[in-house]
């Protein structure tokens, strides 16, 4: 409104404009809204997404948690009962010791027709076990949980337009996870970090796109996943820790060999030298010990792999008491035989400027006819000194590599 006008410019705004505005700002601040006009009073009420997380109501404006907890619990209750249409988003992130009343807020839910539904119940490092109507709603497109157990009704169907499936510090059984994944014949985006009780992980779905993990596990099988684009994976535990350089399969194997179409992969596991397949990879990501011999094969073995790789990304750390230690004249005593012929862009960061940080850039400068761009970022300790910066760009610049190749260091 213009200062002595008289007009009234905000009981105006076009319905998606003010949708738009309540849904930016925090909850408690929309409900406040109210106060504008006529007009803005109760649109809240019509929101189709709901978030109570620290932003919308800070615990530091209670005296004690108790007085936190009751004021929480009537706002949630008088936010849902004064509620008019459709629940499409809701996310419920702050820690609460009431876990009967969410039971309550999740049927209502699931009769509201929620589709995106995030859960971050933090209590006490108790699971909070998720009641069986949640796996009814069949609306439901993307599904985030955190410190939830689940345990699949017996009648379970699945979760049929599940799309996005987001699960951390979760509980559930393997065959309840087989279940749950095999039966959302929609989803398109997996992503696991530090599940409990359920050490082998068997993944079926035929839409699956994009898929991460972060997870102590025994065992990972991606029995079906022909459209799988981009893979990051971390996996730790004795069986996946087994993973010889040389024979036998070793569970990156078992997961690239059954992906035909996967392009990108951020790799945090062994390998052995030769991997028994080629790959459709473009885009690596990949942690490499320069100490390790283990670690440099490894990266050699995928690298042989993918011969349509255009991107790679490496991040250098350095543990001297790994397994299988560098030693002086490696690199001339391997036969290399690595050929980057469709590398176009290589970022290196962390780079500390070491005889086997040098030569295996060298190796891979000598083998990619294409080369376009080199970033190399230095580990912070080698920011401060000048001298070390200047050092190592001249090195790399000896070395043999795509006339059109350009090399940046920084800082």
């Amino acid at each position: 409104m213009r200062h002595g006008s008289g007009v009234d410019r905000i009981s105006f705004l076009p319905e998606n404009v003010i949708e738009t505005i309540l849904m930016g700002i925090p909850l408690r601040d929309a409900v406040r809204t109210s106060i504008l006009s006529t007009i803005w009073r109760y649109r809240w009420k019509n929101l189709p997404q709901i978030v109570f997380d620290e932003k919308s109501f800070p615990l530091s404006k209670w005296r004690t948690r108790s007085d936190f907890e009751n004021k929480m619990v009537k706002s949630i209750d008088q936010v849902l009962l004064l509620h008019v249409g459709q629940i499409h988003k809701f996310t419920l992130d702050i820690d609460l010791n009431s876990l009967s009343d969410i039971d309550r807020w999740i049927l209502f839910l699931s009769r509201n027709g929620i589709k995106e539904l995030t859960l971050a119940i933090r209590w006490n490092y108790v699971f909070y076990k998720l009641p069986s109507c949640l796996f009814s709603c069949k609306e439901i497109t993307r599904l985030e949980l955190h410190n939830c157990k689940i345990r699949l009704p017996e009648r379970f169907t699945g979760l049929s337009n599940l799309t996005v499936l987001k699960l951390q510090y979760v509980n559930i059984t393997v065959e309840n996870f087989q279940h749950l994944i095999s039966s959302s014949s929609r989803l398109e985006e997996l992503v696991l970090k530090e599940l409990y009780s359920c050490p082998q992980l068997r993944i079926c779905s035929q839409k699956l796109v994009h898929f991460s993990i972060d997870a102590w596990c025994d065992e990972l099988y991606l029995e079906s996943a022909p459209i799988l684009a981009t893979a990051s994976i971390l996996l730790r535990g004795e069986s996946c820790m087994e993973a010889p350089i040389y024979g036998a399969e070793c569970n990156l194997i078992k997961v690239l060999g059954r992906l035909p179409s996967l392009v990108l992969v951020e790799v945090m596991d062994g390998v052995p030298v030769r991997l028994p397949m080629t790959t459709q990879l473009k885009h690596i990501a990949i942690d490499i010990n320069f100490d390790s011999v283990e670690d440099i094969l490894s990266a050699l073995c995928v690298f042989r792999s993918s011969p349509f790789l255009k991107v790679l990304n490496i991040k250098v750390f350095l543990d001297k008491y790994a397994t299988g230690g560098y030693e002086q004249g490696f690199w001339k005593e391997q036969d290399l035989n690595c050929s980057f012929d469709c590398l176009q862009l290589m970022e290196v960061t962390e780079f500390t400027g070491t005889e086997s940080e040098l030569r295996f850039i060298e190796c891979v400068f000598a083998n990619a006819p294409i080369l376009e761009r080199v970033k190399i970022y230095l580990k912070a300790n080698l920011k401060k000194n000048q001298g070390t910066a200047v050092g190592v760009l001249s090195e790399l610049l000896r070395f043999r590599r795509s006339a059109r190749a350009e090399v940046l260091v920084a800082g």
